[in-house]
Parts: structure tokens; sequence; C-alpha cells
């Protein structure tokens, strides 16, 4: 994490310091709840609170530094204030400071589904040989993008970027905070079709990534996903920067079909053979196949790559296969959309079962035709030999009524959802719990635990 004098930090900032300027720094916290003595307390302004009114809260527990909106008066005492216009952008100039200063590669990942995958398995092979550091959990914005490369040791050596977007010029803005060196595009799907109007202009929107990709860098992107070459067909091209794809027509492809040992996926693709991840889908060995081009293009071995994948750790709700009593679990609950339903679905047949239960959520985002969308998803449930589809939402009522004539049953609630679940946690079955993640299905699983009444 950085660490440093609120002199440097105001330095960086080209700011006034009011109070020493000798205080130490060590991290950057913007939660009043999670301070610690030596951490430099970001207040920011939010919509429903403004960070600066904990500052009494904050000085209780020891912090001695904070970055300071200079129109917030009368200035608090007794610690250190590096007085700014806009905490936000001062936090984002901070972080695009600090990373100068670092000399670790930094990849970017951007896409439809799959990022956070990518993320991990990447990480999961390249800290065996490197120092590596990541995006925890989904912190892929404007705020978490900064607190994360704040949070980077000075001698880190590979930074792994998660970068969201929901709009034109996101990918671009935090792309001006960490230039990449690598960057991916997993997938271009219909997440944001609300937002954007059409897979084109999100594919148009997620290419900000190779836009700001420093000179010389290396680009890989998915060939599954046509928008992105016909953006690509349309745009100026540095010839300095090297252009990969991968994918069932790609540079780098499957050879082989996807296979489930032990709960593992087994594959064999043009860089390697007798490839084993720790997940589940075929999606997953799609997600791979940047990850292993990109491992050795650092110079990671091919054990190692292996190795990472093999002992892969997925962030939680990505395909997370849980055991509840003598039913497997298969939790992919932290988002959806057509395109990862699909997915997951595909994964919960592989799971070796002689019933097989969908539990699908509302997917949100996607305009005005959200309703055939989810009619689309219940038929390829049934069509892939989902034995029962359960619904929660409206728009998953609007896919029951569709599916009226098979086994579809839309609840009100999760927990009626689970109650009529219950009795087929005593039967050798495979449950998926999917959907977007505000509709908060990862709770369903701890119904079934027993944890939520």
């Amino acid at each position: 994490m950085i660490e440093t004098t609120i002199r440097e930090i105001a330095s960086m900032l080209h700011a006034p310091v009011l109070g020493s300027e000798k205080v130490m720094i060590h991290g950057v916290c913007i939660d009043s709840r999670k301070i610690e003595d030596s951490h430099l307390y970001v207040p920011l302004m939010g919509q429903r609170a403004d960070g600066h009114t904990f500052i009494e809260q904050v000085k209780e527990k020891g912090c001695k530094a904070a970055l300071w909106q200079k129109d917030h008066t009368p200035y608090p005492e007794d610690v250190a204030l590096v007085l700014v216009d806009d905490t936000l952008q001062a936090l984002q100039d901070l972080a695009k400071a600090y990373l100068q200063k670092l000399s670790g590669t930094v990849v970017a990942i951007t896409g439809s589904n799959g990022k956070t995958s990518c993320k991990d398995m990447l990480y999961s092979i390249c800290s065996l040989e490197k120092k590596t550091q990541k995006t925890q959990g989904n912190q892929n914005n404007e705020i978490g993008l900064p607190l994360t490369i704040l949070s980077l040791d000075s001698d880190v050596e590979i930074i792994i970027l998660e970068m969201g977007m929901e709009n034109r010029g996101e990918i671009a803005f935090l792309c001006s905070i960490a230039p990449p060196d690598i960057s991916v595009i997993t997938t271009i799907g219909s997440a944001h079709m609300e937002n954007l109007g059409g897979k084109k202009q999100i594919a148009q929107a997620k290419l900000e990534i190779l836009e700001h990709l420093k000179p010389g860098g290396l680009f890989l992107y998915d060939k599954d996903s046509p928008e992105i070459d016909e953006c690509l067909k349309a745009m100026d091209q540095d010839p300095s920067k090297k252009i990969i794809s991968f994918g069932t027509h790609g540079d780098i492809a499957l050879t082989s079909d996807v296979k489930v040992i032990q709960d593992q996926i087994c594959f064999s693709c043009s860089l390697c053979s007798d490839v084993k991840v720790n997940s589940l889908g075929k999606i997953q060995a799609h997600n791979a196949l940047p990850c292993i081009y990109i491992a050795s293009y650092l110079g990671i071995s091919m054990k190692s790559i292996k190795e990472g994948l093999s002992h892969l750790e997925m962030t939680g709700m990505r395909m997370q296969l849980d055991q509840i009593a003598k039913a497997k679990i298969l939790n992919d609950a932290y988002k959806s959309n057509p395109e990862s339903a699909k997915a997951a679905i595909d994964a919960l047949m592989t799971l070796d079962a002689p019933l097989h239960i969908a539990c699908l959520g509302d997917m949100l985002d996607l305009g005005p035709n959200e309703i055939c969308l989810h009619e689309e998803i219940g038929d390829y449930a049934f069509d892939h030999q989902v034995d029962i589809v359960c619904g929660y939402g409206p728009l998953s009522l609007k896919m029951v009524e569709h599916c009226k004539d098979k086994k579809a049953y839309w609840f009100e609630t999760k927990e009626e959802m689970g109650e009529f679940l219950r009795p087929y946690l005593q039967k050798d079955c495979a449950i998926l719990v999917k959907g977007s993640r505000s509709m908060g299905m990862d709770t369903l699983i701890d119904i079934l635990k027993g944890e939520l009444k």
C-alpha cells in the first residue's frame, strides 16, 4: 500500500497542507468505520452521506491525516489536512500519481462477462512466480480502481485491474488513471443494453481499453464477439500494439472438448494440452485462453500456468460449487444476463445428478427486449434438459408464464422458493442459483442452509 508522508501526498496533488507535514501515511481509507490510525482518510460526497461529517469519529480512532474539500469549513483541528477542490478527483489523481511511481506491468480486463474469472485465473497463475496483486471483489469503478491502486505494494510486479462500465467514456476514464500495458476484452454481451442501445455500441465502449493501451502494448479480445471485429475494422490502429484474438476461430482456440472430471473442467488448447481448471462450465475454458497467453507472454512457466489454473480460487458467487445435504448447489448469483445465464445452465448440466433445477432471478438492464430475452432463457433451460425452472422477480414471471406447459414455477419471495426447494436437498440433485446482483439470489442459498428464516 502507499506509504509516505502527508507532505509527499500534498506534493503529488499540488495542494497545500494545513497542519503537520511530517505525518506518515500507511494506506488510504474512505470508510470511517474501517479507518486505522495510520490511514489517510478520504471523505467522499455520497448521495446519502457526506464523509466530512464523520471526521470526529475518524479522529477518535487515531487517524491523523485526511484529504479535505476546501469548501467544507470550518476546518477540523488536530488532524493534518491536504486541501483540495474535490476529494474524489483528488483520490483519483493520487492513485494516478502513485501508479506512475511503480514499475509493475498493468493488465486491464473488461468485458460483459468473465472479467472477474479472468482476473482470478491470471492472478492464480502469475502469483506463483511474481509479486502479483489484483482488484479485490468488484472494486472496478471510479472509486474502487483508485483504492485498488493505492493498496498496491511498492515492489509489485504484475498489477491486474478489473475495469467495469455502464456508459461510454467510463473505460477511457479508468485507463486515464491506470494506462494498461496489456488489455483484455473477455466478451461482448447484453449487459447495459438499456444504457448503450446495442452490442455494437457496447463493443465501442469496451474498445476504449485498446485506444488507451500504451504504445507497444498487448491487446486480447474475444473472437466469438463479432461486434469487436466490426469495430476494429473502423478504428485507426497503432501498428506498435500487438492484437491477439481468442475463441472458437481465434488465434488461441480450444483443440479439444471441455470435459468435467471431479468438478474440474479439462481441455487442451492451441497453446498447451491437458489443462485443468478448478471451476465449472465451458465458458471458464474460454476465459482461461487469454490468461494462458498473457502468462506465457510475461515469462511464466507452463508448469505454473497449469498449477495456477488447477488450484484456482474464484471470487465468490462465480460458478461456486457448494453442497447442502445431498444436493449440489451451483452458486453463480453475482450477476446475470442472457449470455451468462446460458453459460450457467450449461455448467449446471455438466454436474452428475439425475435431477437438475435452475433457480433464476430477473436479468436487469436489458432494454426493450427484456421480456423476450427472459422467455428465451426459459426455452434454453428446458431445451437443455433442465428438469425444473424456478423464477423470482417480475420479469422471471413472464419467463415462467411462457413455459407454463413445463415444470416452471414462479415465487413471490425467495423464502417461498426456499420452502419449495427444501425437499430436494435430501435428493441427489444439482441446483443452479442465478440472477442480477440487485435480485440478491445468494440469499436463497442462506435460506437453504437455514441461516435465514
